[in-house]
């Protein structure tokens, strides 16, 4: 990996700029690197084993919380968002309790956007269509103080440039814009799913950000939209890692790689540094959940039997439903263990004596109701599930 990477950093493109290559139809051309298989079952391993896993109410939103924010402030500090990691961590704190700016703006207004968007995925299923990008890209760039309509293909050639004003890409011309991102989006709803999710979510994200359909916002829109196609796909619990911090903490390789592969037209090593970082970012979070398991303490089977029924069924139970889940214990030793999971957060409890009903503390529901009323979503787009998304 090293001698790789090291052969990567001294690449230069024939000249710089790099120029997109108009691709007619969009129909890649892919090798996968070496140990690629290997990471991808491990990822689907750890990813399943992620549903496994049952944490206390306060555990599973401090969980939540920080996978955010890290996500959105790596991307968000990319494209110059000054807010440091903690503060974008506080402002993600807020918003999921419930205690939402109405109009903060600019910066901070961006961290919102985002943290909005990535809680429903729901809203972007496949297919995608243009109506659905530019939907993206407006939410996303609203009211952050750009200088252009946000939620429109640009109408202005542009080049990307470094920090010192250099020019590396010179992306797809503004009349042929909208014609190649139908090519795009016709690989994507046509051919992406007879890939690996990886390898076709990493494809996407680069062929978009070298057409670079708008004039601010690509790189953003580009990594909201590679975590949707994974969610969507096969790995839904991605959003729960810290990807970006993994893939984004080498911002020279990263930026590098764009061109390699703009220039070579493979994209083996693209997806060598994207599947690396999230074998990486599943390890991680899987050892964090390990380590606050309640499945992992020293719980008797009854209760943990009772823990994993709750979770499964994701509705409200009585002390009668829960004594038939588990042989040989009565009513009142089970009535006790369930208000001992309401103590430390792992139920949510209604009503009293007879009328007492019992339900899995899902914390994120939770989260995505309070913004829904908050934001006035339409209420749809959290039905149709039940229980945990861990």
């Amino acid at each position: 990996m090293t001698m790789l990477y090291d052969n990567l950093r001294k690449f230069k493109p024939r000249g710089y700029p790099v120029k997109h290559k108009r691709k007619e139809p969009f129909n890649p051309s892919i090798l996968v690197p070496n140990g690629y298989f290997e990471r991808i079952r491990r990822i689907r391993e750890l990813d399943l084993e992620m549903d496994r896993f049952i944490l206390t109410g306060k555990d599973y939103e401090d969980f939540i919380i920080e996978a955010y924010s890290s996500n959105v402030h790596w991307s968000t500090k990319l494209e110059g968002n000054p807010l440091l990691e903690e503060e974008v961590k506080r402002l993600t704190i807020r918003t999921f309790q419930g205690d939402i700016e109405e109009t903060p703006g600019g910066p901070r207004q961006e961290i919102l956007n985002h943290l909005v968007q990535m809680a429903f995925p729901d809203q972007f299923k496949l297919p995608w269509d243009h109506e659905l990008i530019l939907t993206l890209h407006g939410y996303l760039l609203e009211n952050t103080g750009i200088s252009f309509n946000p939620g429109i293909y640009r109408d202005v050639d542009v080049t990307v440039q470094d920090d010192g004003g250099n020019n590396l890409l010179i992306p797809a011309p503004t009349d042929k814009i909208e014609e190649e991102m139908q090519f795009l989006l016709d690989w994507i709803n046509k051919k992406a799913l007879a890939y690996e999710s990886i390898t076709a979510a990493t494809v996407l994200f680069h062929e978009f950000e070298s057409i670079h359909p708008f004039q601010d916002g690509n790189g953003r829109i580009g990594r909201c939209l590679f975590h949707l196609f994974l969610q969507n796909t096969d790995l839904k619990n991605s959003h729960l890692c810290k990807i970006e911090s993994h893939l984004l903490k080498d911002e020279e390789l990263y930026y590098q790689l764009l061109a390699y592969t703009d220039e070579t037209g493979s994209y083996t090593e693209l997806i060598d540094l994207v599947s690396r970082a999230m074998v990486n970012s599943y390890e991680e979070a899987n050892a964090t959940l390990s380590g606050k398991d309640l499945l992992s303490s020293n719980l008797d089977e009854s209760s943990k039997t009772l823990l994993k029924k709750a979770k499964r069924i994701g509705e409200w139970f009585s002390v009668e439903d829960a004594t038939n889940w588990v042989d040989g214990i009565g009513e009142q030793s089970i009535r006790k263990r369930l208000n001992d999971f309401v103590k430390i957060g792992a139920f949510n409890k209604t009503g009293k004596t007879r009328s007492c009903r019992y339900i899995f503390n899902d914390p994120f529901k939770k989260i995505r109701q309070e913004m829904i009323i908050k934001f006035n979503l339409d209420k749809s787009i959290i039905e149709g599930g039940k229980g945990s998304t861990i």
